[in-house]
């Protein structure tokens, strides 16, 4: 994929040298934890009788934090292809296409950026949900294995979901298309899923949904980890490999899925 690197470093400096966007970007996670995850960490949430539905985390933040990660790498990357838009709109990806670059490249560089914003948001959050009251708590201490873990399924979602939405970008040459597009995917990834709330507070249809949802398995894993730290078992390590490896799977898919159709399908 020629042309990756030059273009992914001009998509970080389009983010970086606006000063609205790049701060807006930064905020959010902030704003997402200290609002959403207060907001919710009174009432029954704060009664040890609730303890055991939000999987023994010692309070309603530690629980929901791996919720806020795995969604904010769903929000966040769901607009990253908006810029092939404004590349089409603009003139810029015609320039592109008559020069020797490969096709995914164009599309592999908002992905790439987009991981890398989402990664900033991910360091803000976990600091902001460390320093807020009542919040983030590793009451069996933080390990490797747990940053590694965390790492690598926000990476993952966040691969997923940017080429996705990358991928419907290369279709559209409306902007208001993709925006009522994202929003009509992202809403219901984020809802049916145990990305917010405990799996024994939905319905059994909704449960069912829910299992099908990479969100869940993305937010499962970073719980385990989260909550359980050193504490962790070898069954639940076992899950928690599992469902890194089913995100693995399914990246792989969408990264094979995501060059085949920019090669053959970005047009002018």
């Amino acid at each position: 994929m020629s042309g990756l690197v030059p273009l992914t470093v001009r998509e970080l400096k389009k983010w970086y040298r606006s000063p609205v966007f790049f701060f807006v970007g930064l905020l959010q996670p902030f704003f997402w934890i200290a609002l959403f995850g207060s907001a919710f960490s009174g009432g029954p949430f704060a009664s040890p009788l609730y303890s055991s539905a939000i999987d023994n985390a010692p309070n309603y933040i530690t629980f929901v934090v791996a919720g806020v990660l795995t969604t904010t790498a769903l929000f966040t990357g769901m607009f990253s292809g908006i810029n092939i838009i404004w590349d089409r709109r603009l003139g810029t990806l015609s320039r592109l296409l008559a020069s020797p670059i490969s096709r995914s490249s164009i599309v592999f560089s908002k992905v790439l950026s987009s991981i890398a914003r989402i990664m900033v948001q991910v360091v803000i959050l976990i600091l902001a949900a460390l320093v807020i009251p009542d919040g983030l708590r590793f009451v069996n201490g933080f390990t490797l294995f747990a940053a590694a873990v965390i790492v690598a399924t926000t990476l993952m979602i966040a691969f997923i979901f940017s080429s996705l939405f990358s991928v419907i970008a290369v279709k559209m040459r409306n902007m208001q298309s993709i925006f009522g597009i994202s929003n009509l995917i992202s809403l219901p990834l984020m809802f049916a899923s145990f990305a917010m709330f405990p799996k024994t507070f939905m319905i059994g249809w909704l449960q069912s949904v829910a299992v099908w949802n990479p969100i869940s398995w993305a937010a499962d894993a970073m719980r385990t980890v989260i909550i359980n730290g050193s504490a962790i078992t070898t069954t639940q390590s076992y899950s928690t490999l599992f469902d890194l490896l089913v995100l693995g799977i399914l990246s792989l898919a969408v990264f094979l899925f995501t060059y085949f159709i920019s090669e053959q399908e970005i047009r002018e």
